[in-house]
């Protein structure tokens, strides 16, 4: 089914698809060029959507349960901090005008382009820095950064870093941006070369080392054994077979070299005390659920938005930590911070939403996204928004007789 996409729905997209990199860039302490190209767009968008509605009411693009979990945050926001929610109507009207305008074919069309353009970039950078011990800066640096730190400062960190990330801040910005495409490439896509891209894309996140990426790609790859289930054919399970061996064989050489060593060595990062110095797996996993536990009772049933009585959790439970990440959680712990208990029995019915009656692909895309989700601050961020889309988009498509290889039946 083809149907003509408009320039707004087209420009909509490619912000989402450059969002992760357009955030780097923007007035340091004010608004990023994500927020510059996204909420101006967003506010007008929603406007006109209003008036053109014709007294009928809005349509609800967003999945089931959370527009719900939106009100909810609104309402304990101005309870709590007596104001209006402005930070979550911007993200409201952030989530209205992608969920709105998603086209899933052009969609996939562009994130492949784009993320070819970022692979080949990436093992340039990975070439170079293996033969000259220079690795080329993917920072566009006639642009102010939005990050707290001077452009030199910026450059020497990536410089210094053991890892490429291509055009991105960090590979685990990397990692996330392309997980989404790896489970497209698995499970969805039928085109020619859609096996080799979904090895390249594997490569890809071996090499990084991030913990986003690895974790991302196991949920995904835990999806095989349904995914051949649902195909047809005598040899799936030959197919399968070869699958899961070359897997084992690739893991097991993996975690035997060098690179898999430097990654056993970061493990000790994760453990569920805190004994000191800069521990990012413990900053990461561990440290919001230390901030929940200082909560109240009632505070632990509803949540407390109000960043300055989290603050005071956090210094009362000795978690200050580091001066620019008092409130970096990942985003399960962000849920039970912001919204409680309440909240992440919302978010928990999202899910399971989407889930039910989804393809293995739509399946695979929430499996890494729960994930990375214990491990990464992706909350509200345009990362969760590509994963949720996605998964949304692929639910739609379930009943079209040309996807019906991959679908599953409701649970």
């Amino acid at each position: 089914m083809n149907k003509r996409v408009s320039l707004v729905e087209k420009i909509t997209m490619l912000v989402l698809l450059l969002a992760p990199i357009l955030w780097i860039y923007g007035k340091p302490g004010g608004w990023s060029y994500e927020v510059i190209c996204t909420l101006p767009l967003s506010i007008v968008y929603f406007l006109v959507t209003f008036f053109n509605s014709n007294n009928g009411g809005l349509v609800d693009p967003l999945p089931k349960g959370l527009t719900v979990y939106f009100i909810y945050w609104a309402v304990l926001y101005t309870l709590f901090a007596m104001q209006l929610p402005i930070s979550m109507i911007q993200t409201y009207l952030t989530f209205f005008l992608f969920f709105s305008t998603f086209k899933l074919e052009y969609f996939l069309k562009i994130y492949k382009l784009f993320a070819l353009i970022c692979i080949v970039f990436f093992f340039a950078q990975e070439i170079t820095y293996q033969v000259s011990g220079v690795r080329i800066s993917g920072i566009l640096q006639f642009l102010p950064l939005h990050i707290d730190m001077g452009m030199s400062d910026f450059l020497g960190r990536l410089a210094d870093s053991d890892r490429s990330s291509s055009f991105f801040s960090e590979p685990a910005h990397l990692a996330q941006f392309l997980l989404p495409l790896l489970a497209i490439e698995l499970f969805y896509d039928k085109g020619k070369y859609h096996s080799y891209f979904a090895i390249i894309i594997g490569a890809l996140l071996l090499l990084l080392r991030s913990g986003n990426g690895l974790l991302g790609m196991m949920a995904i790859l835990l999806f095989l054994l349904p995914y051949y289930f649902t195909k047809r054919g005598a040899g799936k399970w030959l197919s399968f077979s070869a699958i899961l061996l070359l897997i084992g064989i690739v893991g097991y050489y993996y975690i035997n070299s060098d690179m898999g060593g430097m990654l056993l060595e970061r493990q000790s990062e994760l453990g569920s005390t805190y004994e000191g110095g800069n521990r990012s797996g413990f900053l990461r996993v561990w440290r919001g659920l230390y901030v929940y536990g200082d909560y109240s009772v009632l505070e632990k049933l509803l949540g407390c938005p109000n960043e300055a009585t989290q603050l005071s959790h956090v210094y009362a439970s000795g978690m200050q930590m580091a001066d620019s990440a008092e409130l970096y959680f990942n985003a399960f712990q962000k849920i039970l911070l912001n919204t409680g208990i309440i909240g992440l029995g919302i978010f928990v019915f999202i899910i399971v939403r989407l889930w039910r009656g989804n393809s293995v692909c739509g399946k695979a895309l929430l499996g890494s996204l729960v994930a990375i989700s214990f491990i990464s601050a992706i909350y509200m961020s345009h990362t969760m928004i590509l994963f949720l889309v996605l998964a949304q988009s692929l639910k739609s498509v379930k009943n079209l007789s040309n996807y019906s290889p991959l679908i599953t039946k409701p649970m």
